[in-house]
């Protein structure tokens, strides 16, 4: 690498390591600031920007937005950027540092976390790769530019590619300033290796590495209301189609940005839907999901071969699968109430599944999934009915209520369960004392330091016992006949379609996936002065038959996810 490419690259690099960087220990444990400053990020948020004047009109007084942070892309979508900026093969070489998790989200950690010499080295890496790729296709470095280079030191069409380039990957235009900055030392590589395409490949690899492409750049503007933001035209263009299809946004909604479209809710939602109707949309979703119903799991669980000699790869990627397929035909194909995943009486199979649920001739179905009525007596419905969680919330070699009925409590009614004190006994009875799951528990919960906590889980997972370690039907244990007879709160109910209706009609669960929707596309927990916004997007769903699409887009337009507050 020439010296004026190590210039070019130190441009960039000098960014991250003032903004959001020093001083820090590293992204693993959390400690250290990751907020970067206006200064840090080159021009975006100014006031020359863009507007979005009376975004904030009719936002109740209670309303009290949380601080802006910036946020870092996911792994996922640093690829998916790549992807839809420079092509497959160009992506295939992109590598990114392991998302870390906060409170149960990457964006929250996405927020929080600061970059480490060695996740600047990766991104510094990545970048150089793939311009290195993606400078050999004509047709994408074409997307850029219509000039044809007279020479290596054709400083013209090196602007050219620049500022198309920068400003899809940048999410807005550059600024004089940037444009400059980025031509001259492109220009000077690309003369000292007497090669046009050096700089654009410097080019590329740098804007790759800057934070400008590498964050959710989220700082707004001032609204008439002291401490509240407004997003500009293209942080919010930005943030939605991060959130909705899971990517950088294309031409066509910056070019909404430009024009102020997104200025009103009504804008706001038209553009909502055009993103939507991608098919990343359904993507995106998927990768929600599995995130926060931690369905991606499924491909490392370790089970006992011993005990569950049928549990492969090949048989955990299908129950992936079958989970999502239910979730992509009630929200995508139905477009319906999206409750109708807790307690659907249908599901979708492969010839493993269907082997695994007992259905007849399962070999019929081959590779290929399809919608089936499972056994009436099995007493499924819904996903607690599915073997994918089923057996990701169970122990290595035994089913394991606890963890069935925590899942429940956190991740789809959002109740927080207590961490057990350190002294407390956390070991089950031994199992051969007692012939069912069931006793053992319940010898376990006559020590008063863990009732507390297991009464308010166990019981939900042993209304589950009827399906083994792996998800499979079962009517005894250890000879014993399995009582499968349990309550939610009150509410009465033995095996997986029966609990899946009575969360069907809780009040919480609705609630709960409209505020883990929020999570995840803001990349913080919410406040108590956004709940009067939040509870508005509860009465929308619901007002809506509860359909995810229209949840979406109404969470979109809110002010809860548009305006934010100033930064800490």
């Amino acid at each position: 690498m020439s010296v004026q490419q190590r210039k070019f690259q130190a441009l960039a690099l000098s960014t991250l390591l003032g903004g959001c960087y020093s001083g820090v220990d590293g992204r693993a444990d959390g400690s250290g600031d990751a907020d970067a400053t206006a200064d840090d990020v080159g021009e975006a948020g100014t006031a020359d920007d863009d507007g979005a004047d009376g975004a904030d009109d009719g936002v109740s007084e209670e309303f009290e937005p949380a601080p802006v942070r910036l946020r870092l892309l996911l792994s996922r979508q640093y690829v998916h950027a790549i992807r839809d900026l420079l092509g497959e093969d160009a992506s295939a070489v992109a590598i990114t540092p392991p998302d870390v998790a906060i409170n149960g989200f990457e964006a929250v950690g996405a927020a929080q976390l600061a970059l480490t010499d060695a996740d600047i080295d990766i991104f510094e890496e990545s970048g150089r790769a793939v311009a290195e790729v993606a400078i050999q296709d004509d047709t994408i470095i074409g997307r850029y530019h219509t000039c044809v280079p007279t020479g290596a030191g054709d400083d013209a069409c090196l602007r050219e590619f620049i500022g198309n380039f920068g400003r899809l990957a940048f999410r807005r235009p550059l600024s004089t300033e940037e444009l400059d900055n980025y031509a001259n030392v492109a220009l000077a590589a690309a003369t000292d290796l007497g090669d046009f395409d050096a700089g654009v490949t410097n080019a590329i690899a740098t804007m790759l590495q800057s934070p400008n492409f590498l964050y959710q750049v989220e700082i707004g503007e001032p609204t008439d209301t002291p401490g509240i933001r407004r997003l500009t035209q293209h942080e919010l263009a930005t943030r939605m189609s991060f959130f909705l299809v899971d990517t950088t946004p294309d031409a066509e909604l910056l070019d909404l940005a430009d024009a102020t479209m997104l200025d009103d809710a009504a804008g706001i939602r038209e553009a909502a839907l055009a993103l939507l109707a991608r098919t990343e949309a359904r993507q995106a979703l998927a990768d929600f999901t599995s995130e926060v119903w931690r369905l991606r799991e499924l491909a490392t669980v370790p089970k006992d071969p011993t005990v569950y000699p049928d549990f492969t790869p090949e048989l955990a990627e299908a129950m992936r699968k079958e989970t999502l397929a239910l979730i992509g035909q009630v929200a995508w194909e139905e477009d319906g109430d999206f409750r109708d995943v807790f307690d659907a009486s249908y599901t979708f199979v492969n010839a493993d599944l269907a082997a695994l649920y007992g259905l007849p001739n399962p070999e019929q179905y081959g590779d290929t999934f399809a919608q089936v009525t499972l056994p009436p007596e099995q007493q499924r419905g819904g996903i607690l009915g599915h073997a994918g969680l089923l057996s990701l919330l169970a122990h290595i070699s035994s089913t394991s209520p606890t963890y069935r009925g925590k899942f429940i409590r956190q991740q789809l009614l959002c109740q927080t369960i207590p961490a057990p004190p350190n002294d407390v006994e956390t070991t089950l009875p031994p199992a051969g004392e007692y012939q069912t799951m069931r006793e053992r528990l319940e010898q376990h919960m006559e020590d008063p330091s863990c009732s507390g906590c297991h009464m308010l889980m166990d019981p939900l997972g042993l209304g589950l016992e009827n399906y083994d370690g792996i998800g499979r039907y079962r009517t005894e244990e250890n000879g014993a006949v399995i009582d499968p007879s349990s309550e939610l709160d009150g509410q009465a109910f033995a095996g997986a379609q029966q609990l899946g209706a009575l969360l069907k009609g809780n009040a919480a669960a609705p609630t709960c996936l409209v505020r883990n929707l929020f999570r995840h596309a803001t990349g913080h927990i919410e406040i108590a002065g956004e709940s009067v916004e939040l509870e508005e997007l509860d009465v929308a769903f619901a007002d809506s038959g509860y359909r995810l699409q229209e949840v979406l887009v109404e969470l979109v337009a809110s002010p809860a996810f548009r305006l934010v507050g100033d930064q800490e």
